[in-house]
């Protein structure tokens, strides 16, 4: 249905008024006050005010990168995500590609970095939390690649950085490169010395059976912080391991 004109309304408005005048006992110069009352609140009405959301009006703490796991997805990391957000932080998510890291970890590093590149501008520092392999994404990342220039805090989440036995269970360079004693796992060891101005922490469960050997997670380089969860991505919907995190980047992000 097409608007109707207001000047139509208007003019009808006018006859009609002009017309029962009398019989309403009303005079034309009422009528026409009335009329330009309501023309007024119609060409020019009262601008309505901009509700701001309250998690966009103050400015975020800082950035936070999320890095997903291998076969992991935005879905998976959905619960750590919403509380890292809701502590007040921007936080991205990394789609890493393939899933299964069939081309190997070094390429899903050089991915990480195009993002954050592209993302955020040169001089804005940034924390990086891995979840599972990812950690190893963001290992190489900062070690091999110039990301720890700017990274205030690695945080890792059942990492293997000892590697795994599962990994051994499928076929690919990426999983090749989990597996306990590879090159891969060798090199990022060799050469930590880029950790000596970022904090890093590890967060390991002992009930993980994804993380075989059980000390696989347990990195020498960071300060280890043990719960208790015997599903793999079950910890990072952990509620006081998120707190902990909160909590760390609080303070390191200063």
């Amino acid at each position: 249905m097409k608007k109707v004109p207001n000047r139509l309304i208007h003019g009808c408005c006018i006859g009609f008024l002009a017309a029962n005048s009398r019989r309403y006992r009303m005079p034309l110069a009422a009528a026409a006050t009335i009329l330009t009352t309501m023309t007024l609140s119609t060409a020019n009405p009262e601008p309505k005010k901009l509700q701001v959301p309250a998690e966009v009006a103050a400015a975020p703490k800082g950035k936070v990168v999320l890095v997903p796991g291998f076969f992991d997805t935005q879905i998976t990391m959905r619960p750590l995500r919403k509380a890292i957000v809701a502590g007040g932080y921007e936080c991205v998510f990394i789609s890493l590609k393939p899933l299964d890291a069939r081309k190997g970890i070094e390429p899903m590093a050089r991915q990480l970095r195009d993002v954050i590149d592209r993302e955020f501008r040169d001089d804005a520092n940034f924390s990086i939390v891995g979840f599972s392999m990812g950690g190893l994404v963001a290992r190489y990342y900062l070690q091999n690649l110039g990301g720890a220039k700017r990274c205030t805090g690695l945080y890792t989440i059942a990492t293997p950085h000892n590697g795994t036995y599962l990994a051994y269970l499928y076929p690919g360079r990426g999983t090749k490169q989990m597996r306990p004693e590879s090159k891969f796992l060798m090199a990022l060891q060799e050469d930590e010395a880029v950790f000596e101005n970022i904090p890093v922490t590890s967060y390991r469960s002992p009930l993980d059976v994804v993380m075989l050997p059980t000390h696989s997670p347990k990195w020498e380089r960071a300060e280890n912080i043990r719960f208790w969860s015997a599903i793999h991505p079950a910890l990072m919907w952990e509620k006081q391991l998120q707190k902990d995190l909160l909590q760390r980047l609080d303070e390191n992000g200063k």
